[in-house]
Parts: structure tokens; C-alpha cells; sequence
């Protein structure tokens, strides 16, 4: 009777969660068909995407100032999808939300295979879906291909880990790998993790397929690029960036401050289970998955989705070790302990979705709307920080604020390569979302930026401040054209 009551609990414990996890997950499927955008890369990857779909170079977008320092599969995966649809970012969107559920399915398989009851495996999912969901919504049905990369790995697990070692599992996960880091070229932690399993535990048919096919791919791969684009591609991929501890610090204590209700109970329940299998594989991962996000989180322009894979083995490893502890009380305990993170910041996130719901996402809208009909209605060249808004007005590539910064930090382009644009005034209108630099209390005349984002030099806006006027300010930000 007790064990009943018990067992009942812990079903009820994980029924509540996976209802706030429909919940949470509501407000970005209700998103998808927003005209505005979410962030600026969602413009950045539409004009790959729409590239791509038209047969152009990916590489090569005709002005020396837009970059693309990313894999083409992803680009021409949204693009096809886009043809049906009519628009690029609407695809871009529905790949990222269905990625995101592909990602769940991906989590309770791999708790499945480690002999957990499908209550356990659905826990796995919903802790995933509560973490995306709650502490990363604005890539949930996000024109990115983060989660997309992301779906294909973790699927690559879930297929090494279904059944016993044999060749067509080897070369199967070995596919979804490539396919994965093909999407998104730092999603390589599980590819190292299962190629080290393989080359230690695999039976020799296994090694065979697994290392053939996934080297195999990664020749015709790195053939392919260079026979088509040439070293373009390997130019812009491997192209150098500051790198800041200070910024990697602060991204990765805050971080860590979201994650750490599932860290604490999961990072040390994995501990104690590091020797059952899959548990050692989900601790090693989490494990990497640390390291990387915290070394990525240094270089400019890297968002919080360098942490993503974080979460994936949070997910992975609080399925297994609800499984493992067995108890149906203690179970109870932890399911709630952790997801407490969610759960208190749970209200937060469903306010916001009321709010928007209520009417500021159209109020938004119509406002993004009226930004892309001033911008439409200027001709000559624009520059926009907002990605999405000229791509919308029908605005070509022109200029890619982070990655231009970061090549004339690092010698690739000469310093004054925007300020000298602007000051011969020959772009016709720039965009910038940033607020202005203020100055610095403690060093009279220096200014200060945001030190996390940081797209334009402060003396862009000494220029814009003797060339050019504000015509306009507009839910995009600031609008500038040249003083006459």
C-alpha cells in the first residue's frame, strides 16, 4: 500500500512537470509565425539559407564585409524546407522547434537503453524540454542551427547506445555524427566520447565501421568543400577571434547559476554510478561538455548555446539516475529537486508569455513591420545590425558587424574599414540596435562598451556623430543617414 502511494507520487511529481514543460514550451511554438525577430542571426543564417536555395556561393556573398563561418549543411537542409513554405526564417524556425522535440526523443531513448521505465524516460525528456525551455527560450523555434547540430549527435548516441556493438550501429551513429558537426562544427564532444567507447569496449567489426565511415565522411567532406568553394570556406571557418577569460567567467558562473539544482544532484548521483554503464558515459560527457562551453564562452560573439549541450547531459543523466536510485520516494524527492531551478523560475517565463500573448507580441510586430517599410524606402546601402530587417526589406549582404569587428581586431582588414566608410558618408543608412557608449567615470574621454556584445569600435559612433543624423528611432533602434 505504501510503495503504491509512493509509485503514484513520483507518476504525479513527473505528470505536473511534463505539463509545464507543454506550457513552457507554448510560447516559442506561438512565436513561429512572428515577423520580427528573435535575435540577429536569425536574418544572418536567412540570407545563407536563401543563398543556398538559389545556387550562390555560401562563401562568397559579393561584398567583402558578410561573412560565414559556419558548415552548409544546415543552410541547405532550411533552404529546401523553405521552398514549400515560401520563407526562410519560417523554416528556419520549424526546423529549430522540431529539433528541439527530435532533442527529448533523443534523451528518453538513451535512458531507454540503459533498461529505465518509460515514466523514467519521459522525466529525461521533460527535464530537457523544461531546461530549453525555461533558460534558453529565445532559441526554441529559433532560425539557428544549434539545436538542429544538436538533435543529429544526440540521436548518434542514442543509436550506439540501442543494442549491442555491431557494424551497422558503428556506421549508422558515426553518420548522424557527420551530419551533426556537418550543422554545426563544436558539436564534437559526443563524436570523441563514443569514438573512445568504441575504440575501448566495441567489438572489431564495430571499430572497422564506425572509424571507416566516419573518416570516410570526413575526407569526402573536406574534398568536397575545397572542389567547390575552395579555401574560402576553411579561410572563413578558421578565422581567429579574441578570446577573454573575464567573459568566459562571467558566462559560465551564470550559467552554472541556472544549472545548479540538476548539477548538484545529478553531477553527484552520477558520480556515485560512474561505473554502470551508461552513467560513466554521461558524466564523461557532462564533463566535456564543461570544458567546452567554458572555452567557447571566451571567444566574441558566442552566446549562452555554447552551454547547450550541458543541459542535454543534465537531461540524459537525470533519467538514468532516477532509474538507478529506484525508490519510488526518493525518486519523487529528486525529480523535483532537480528541476527546482525550473520551477522557481517557471512564473518569469509564463509571464512573459501572458504579457505577449496579451497583446505586446503584436504591438512588436507592428512596429518591426514599420522599421522594414522605412528601410525598404531608402535606397543606396544599408547597414544593418539587425540581420532580419534588411533581409526582410529586400536589403543584399552588406556588412556582418561581429565578424568584421573581429577581423579588423585580428589584422585581417585595415582598423578603419567602417569608420572610413562613414567618413566618405557611403552608406546610405545604418542600423544599430546597441546602445551608445557613455563615458568612463575613471578615465576621462575613454568610453565603455557592453563588455559580453561588443559589434562596433566606440569611435563608429564618434563618426556617426559628426556624419551622420538620427532620422529615425523605431523598435530596431537607431537609424542614421548622412548629414548633407
Amino acid at each position: 500500500m505504501i510503495r503504491d502511494a509512493d509509485d503514484r507520487s513520483y507518476r504525479v511529481a513527473v505528470l505536473c512537470l511534463f505539463i509545464l514543460a507543454v506550457a513552457l514550451m507554448a510560447y516559442p511554438a506561438l512565436r513561429i509565425a512572428w515577423i520580427a525577430e528573435i535575435d540577429n542571426t536569425e536574418g544572418w543564417n536567412a540570407y545563407h539559407q536563401a543563398r543556398a536555395i538559389a545556387g550562390q556561393s555560401l562563401y562568397k556573398a559579393g561584398s567583402p564585409y558578410f561573412f560565414n563561418n559556419y558548415p552548409p549543411l544546415s543552410f541547405y537542409m532550411v533552404g529546401a524546407l523553405s521552398v514549400p513554405l515560401g520563407d526562410v526564417i519560417l523554416a528556419g524556425r520549424l526546423a529549430s522547434l522540431a529539433a528541439v522535440i527530435a532533442l527529448c526523443l533523443g534523451v528518453a531513448g538513451i535512458v531507454r537503453s540503459a533498461g529505465a521505465s518509460r515514466l523514467d524516460c519521459l522525466f529525461a525528456a521533460t527535464t530537457c524540454a523544461l531546461l530549453f525551455a525555461a533558460f534558453a527560450t529565445d532559441y526554441v523555434g529559433k532560425n539557428n542551427p544549434q539545436v538542429l547540430g544538436l538533435a543529429f549527435v544526440v540521436a548518434g548516441l542514442a543509436v550506439h547506445l540501442a543494442g549491442p556493438s555491431d557494424a551497422r550501429r558503428g556506421a549508422l551513429s558515426a553518420l548522424l555524427f557527420a551530419v551533426g558537426v556537418m550543422t554545426k562544427h563544436s558539436l564534437i564532444a559526443l563524436p570523441l566520447i563514443v569514438a573512445a567507447d568504441i575504440a575501448l569496449r566495441g567489438s572489431f567489426r564495430s571499430r572497422l565501421a564506425f572509424f571507416a565511415t566516419g573518416l570516410g565522411l570526413a575526407a569526402a567532406s573536406v574534398a568536397g568543400l575545397w572542389l567547390v568553394v575552395g579555401e574560402a570556406f576553411f579561410t572563413q571557418l578558421l578565422a581567429s577571434r579574441t578570446w577573454d577569460l573575464p567573459r568566459s567567467f562571467l558566462f559560465t558562473t551564470e550559467i552554472l547559476a541556472q544549472y545548479q539544482a540538476p548539477m548538484a544532484v545529478v553531477g553527484l548521483a552520477l558520480l556515485a554510478f560512474r561505473r554502470r554503464r551508461p552513467a560513466g558515459l554521461a558524466l564523461a560527457y557532462l564533463g566535456l561538455a564543461w570544458g567546452m562551453g567554458i572555452f567557447y564562452s571566451g571567444g566574441a560573439g558566442t552566446d549562452m548555446n555554447v552551454f547547450f549541450e550541458v543541459a542535454v547531459a543534465l537531461s540524459i543523466g537525470a533519467g538514468l539516475v532516477v532509474h538507478m536510485i529506484g525508490l519510488p520516494r526518493a525518486k519523487t524527492a529528486m525529480a523535483l529537486a532537480i528541476n527546482a531551478g525550473v520551477l522557481f523560475y517557471a512564473p518569469f517565463c509564463l509571464g512573459r508569455f501572458g504579457v505577449d500573448m496579451a497583446g505586446e507580441l503584436d504591438s512588436r510586430e507592428q512596429a518591426f513591420k514599420a522599421d522594414i517599410a522605412y528601410v525598404t524606402s531608402i535606397p543606396g546601402t544599408t547597414l544593418c545590425q539587425s540581420h532580419s530587417l534588411c533581409f526582410r526589406a529586400g536589403k543584399p549582404p552588406f556588412y556582418d558587424p561581429i565578424n568584421t569587428l573581429q577581423a579588423m581586431v585580428m589584422g585581417r582588414l585595415p582598423a578603419d574599414t567602417l569608420t572610413g566608410m562613414l567618413e566618405r558618408r557611403e552608406i546610405a543608412l545604418v542600423q544599430i540596435t546597441d546602445p551608445l557608449p557613455h563615458p568612463d567615470a575613471d578615465n576621462p574621454g575613454m568610453q565603455t562598451m557592453p563588455a559580453r556584445f561588443v559589434d562596433f569600435q566606440p569611435e563608429v559612433f564618434e563618426v556617426l556623430k559628426r556624419r551622420y543624423v538620427i532620422d529615425r528611432v523605431g523598435i530596431s533602434g537607431r537609424f542614421y543617414r548622412p548629414r548633407s
